[in-house]
């Protein structure tokens, strides 16, 4: 029997905390824990809001966003795995002990679960891709937020060096990190992009928040080289259709055209309608949307 989206929708919450914590999925195959097509093709079937994205400056609305509130540590221990390589559903992942991170924005507060790598970068901004992209998941009982930010070649990461020099290259090794700055992952400008998603590895889970970060990291060639040693075919899935789904960011600049005021009152009372009738057919995958705060939406600055 297919599994409705609608109950698959109310079990987000422990299905991403499976994902998070590496527990088996039923549906998963049995020889290495993932889901087998069919069952992937079932929970598809009928979602409107996956990710990635790609981000264009003609389908993107500027306005002022709810503040992001980061609390992490300065100096913790990360255990870094490879979950499968070279495999494009897998990574490598940086884990977190509880309490390290966490994440406030619109009042509620999620915990820093891990941090992972993608190759080349899932979400495109106009288009292009980046040569990599990082993500930072976070987690709360009801919701999973992930901060990406893409990874351009430039000059090298001194505070990623202790893992890309040392990268676990099968799933038996597990490297130690001591004495790790998370908030070397933070860029200086705070400046983001944000939508309403998936995961973007089975079993691409709805409902959550994305924060992308508009300033980049730099990594050296030899660090992404480094990673695309593992993963020759890449692990970045790609781009899914936007689907109506609104973008909303703070970058100056960004958006190449403003809208109409007529568009500008139609788009927060479509917003307003996203909360009260988050049930709808249309609508049902675009509940979680109150991080993104719409005010001033509009011209660019």
């Amino acid at each position: 029997m297919r599994t409705s989206i609608s109950r698959l929708l109310q079990l987000t919450p422990l299905i991403s905390a499976l994902c998070l914590a590496g527990l088996p999925i039923a549906g998963a195959n049995a020889a290495d824990g993932r889901l087998a097509d069919s069952a992937i093709d079932n929970i598809l079937e009928g979602m409107e809001s996956q990710s990635p994205i790609n981000i264009r400056s003609d389908n993107t609305y500027f306005g002022r966003l709810s503040p992001l509130h980061f609390n992490l540590s300065s100096g913790t221990d990360l255990s870094v795995i490879n979950n499968g390589s070279p495999s494009a559903e897998s990574t490598i992942r940086a884990n977190i002990d509880p309490g390290e991170g966490s994440l406030t924005v619109d009042g509620k507060t999620y915990s820093l679960a891990q941090f992972h790598f993608h190759e080349p970068s899932e979400h495109l901004e106009n288009s292009k891709p980046a040569p990599m992209e990082m993500h930072l998941v976070f987690a709360n009982a009801d919701n999973l937020v992930v901060v990406g930010r893409l990874v351009n070649e430039g000059s090298f990461n001194n505070a990623l060096g202790p893992i890309f020099s040392d990268l676990p290259e099968t799933v038996t090794e597990t490297k130690s990190i001591d004495n790790f700055n998370l908030n070397s992952l933070l860029p200086d400008r705070m400046e983001t992009f944000r939508y309403t998603g998936s995961l973007t590895t089975p079993p691409f889970t709805e409902g959550v928040q994305w924060i992308n970060f508009a300033q980049p990291m730099e990594m050296s060639a030899t660090q992404i080289q480094a990673f695309e040693t593992l993963f020759p075919e890449g692990n970045a899935r790609p781009v899914q259709p936007l689907n109506g789904r609104i973008i909303l960011t703070d970058l100056p600049g960004f958006v190449s055209s403003a809208p109409e005021p007529e568009t500008y009152v139609m788009l927060l009372a479509g917003l307003g309608l996203i909360l009260l009738v988050g049930n709808s057919k249309n609508k049902k995958h675009t509940a979680n949307i109150g991080f993104m705060n719409p005010v001033n939406c509009g011209s660019a600055a």
